[in-house]
């Protein structure tokens, strides 16, 4: 059996470092890696629990039932002005709105130790780092990635129906991807070399979960700062998968072209960042 030894090789600047294509066929190359790591941080969360993965499942509709009652049924609030809209439809926008915004925030609050906490494959084997945040992401997007199947199953139980607008959600989580990506190894990166970087993390995901609409609808906001929301492409994020799968709206081309080429720039930029600066952690650390 032949042995397979991944090499961090010193990353000069290239076009490489900026093609989307080539980073791509890059990260390919250790989708092996990525898997088996991807699966075994999946596994390790629940493997001492009775349920095991079932909590997956469990813990998601918990919540959805505790949303639906206290903001459906006790605050009766609404993000449709369409007056079919039920309390169901109401935990339903408010849990697909939390589970993105989750997801991002939960790969903010760990990215900054994604590196530190491996110092041995910094300092002792030839290990591809830019794997180590790819594998964190992965693994809590299979988190919403289940969460948005269940919003969808029991949207389907609940109406009859899915509307056909619901495809669009597969290109939202591919973009809410990217953008966590990019944030990963951004901060990743910036944590070794700045360590109090992790003191600004729990404000600045306080003050980017108010700059989204996830408690209340765009329409709210008040027309002098609705920019503020307009141009923060998590939000226009979270309002069109939450418009698409639930009231069967589809996303305007101007915004699936503005929320596609953030996502990808960052991701770009989140990379090429975190290649360039990878050789210098073993000196720091």
């Amino acid at each position: 059996m032949s042995k397979v030894i991944y090499v961090s090789t010193p990353e000069r600047f290239s076009s490489r470092l900026i093609n989307p294509v080539a980073i791509l066929a890059d990260l390919s190359r250790y989708r092996e890696l990525i898997t088996s790591m991807t699966i075994q941080n999946f596994r390790s969360t629940y493997q001492a629990s009775y349920l095991g993965i079932a909590w997956q499942v469990v813990l998601p509709l918990i919540m959805l039932s505790i949303f639906y009652f206290v903001f459906g049924v006790i605050l009766g609030g609404r993000f449709s002005s369409i007056a079919t809209e039920s309390r169901l439809d109401y935990a339903l926008a408010l849990f697909v709105g939390l589970g993105f915004f989750n997801f991002l925030a939960q790969n903010i609050g760990a990215a900054p130790s994604v590196i530190l906490s491996n110092m041995a494959y910094v300092k002792s084997l030839a290990f591809p780092l830019e794997v180590l945040p790819v594998t964190t992401v992965l693994t809590s997007f299979i988190t919403l990635v289940i969460n948005v199947g269940i919003t969808m199953i029991v949207f389907l139980l609940a109406k009859g129906n899915i509307h056909a607008s619901s495809i669009c959600t597969i290109f939202y989580l591919l973009c809410i991807l990217l953008t966590t990506l990019g944030v990963s190894w951004i901060l990743s990166t910036l944590a070794v070399f700045f360590r109090d970087i992790s003191a600004f993390i729990s404000p600045l995901t306080i003050i980017l979960m108010f700059m989204c609409p996830i408690f209340y609808p765009a329409s709210m906001v008040p027309k002098r700062i609705k920019w503020v929301i307009e141009v923060n492409p998590i939000a226009v994020m979270i309002e069109n998968v939450r418009a698409c799968m639930l009231y069967g709206v589809w996303p305007s081309l101007s915004s699936i072209i503005y929320v596609f080429l953030f996502s990808l720039i960052f991701a770009v930029m989140g990379y090429c960042l975190f290649m360039r600066s990878k050789t210098a952690f073993a000196d720091v650390m």
